[in-house]
């Protein structure tokens, strides 16, 4: 079986990714390799942003594309703490999933980031 070992995360905007993934999402620079790619802490897999020339404009849920998953212990509380920052909310109310909740969220170049409470 094939061992996962990075997700890497295209970004048009280095600065902008790194104040987004940080101040707003909460992670932490974990290396700055050069201006075009930099991982962040996470346990496990290793995460990394890596630039590329423009966003996305993937039509989510109708399109094939990687969906990045944070669990939250809220969802609602997460909805309300995203769009507090002026995050892009996709499903303002949660909608049930087979483990429990979930919302999305959209970095600003434009990947999908699901917001997961585990309720069962």
């Amino acid at each position: 079986m094939p061992n996962l070992c990075v997700l890497s995360i295209n970004v048009s905007d280095m600065e902008q990714a790194k104040q987004f993934y940080c101040d707003v999402l909460g992670f932490e620079i974990s290396k700055v390799y050069d201006d075009q790619i930099v991982s962040l802490k996470h346990e496990g897999m290793s995460l990394v942003l890596q630039k590329c020339d423009r966003p996305t404009n993937t039509e989510y849920p109708h399109e094939a594309q990687v969906i990045i998953g944070i669990e939250t212990p809220d969802v609602n509380e997460a909805i309300a703490n995203y769009k507090s920052k002026g995050v892009d909310v996709i499903f303002d109310t949660p909608k049930p999933c087979p483990p429990g909740l979930y919302s999305a969220i959209r970095d600003p170049f434009g990947n999908v980031i699901e917001l997961l409470e585990f309720t069962e």
